[in-house]
């Protein structure tokens, strides 16, 4: 039997900036080929007010940032585990640090999401080094095939 990954997204801002199908159709994609044993995300697209809200209350850092995750279980979770939390994204300030792309705005704010999905599954670069690197090459080789599987390579 398939591993269930459910993913919802939740758009604060009105008017919403994308689509959120698309932007849950690539997070589904982009946890399938982790090869999660199940996942459940939750997505929140909000504006950089909100974030910032939240950065302070959890991080202590007093301004916007691009994404916030939150896993739910503590500790770093097993290879091959179920991927669950919460994922808090501000499309402004992802759509303004990707204003060069070519992607549509929901593929450059899932960029941003993955870098959290990735954070849910274990992966982390807050100590720099070999870790962050392993991070950020797992970031773009999914990026890019989640994209290149809906046909649309990047061209960035």
């Amino acid at each position: 039997m398939m591993p269930a990954y459910r993913v919802s997204v939740r758009q604060d801002l009105r008017p919403a900036p994308f689509p959120g199908r698309r932007l849950k159709a690539y997070a589904r994609a982009a946890l399938s080929l982790l090869s999660a044993n199940g996942a459940d995300v939750r997505v929140r697209v909000v504006g950089d007010a909100a974030i910032a809200r939240w950065n302070r209350e959890f991080l202590g850092r007093d301004r916007p940032t691009n994404v916030l995750s939150f896993p739910e279980a503590d500790g770093v979770p097993g290879r091959g585990a179920s991927v669950a939390g919460d994922i808090v994204v501000s499309a402004p300030t992802c759509l303004s640090e990707t204003g060069g792309w070519k992607e549509a705005p929901e593929a450059r704010v899932f960029f941003f999401v993955l870098h959290g999905i990735l954070h849910l599954a274990g992966y982390d670069h807050e100590g720099g080094g070999a870790q962050a690197r392993r991070m950020r090459r797992k970031e773009l080789a999914l990026y890019r095939r989640v994209l290149d599987g809906e046909g649309r390579g990047r061209t960035r």
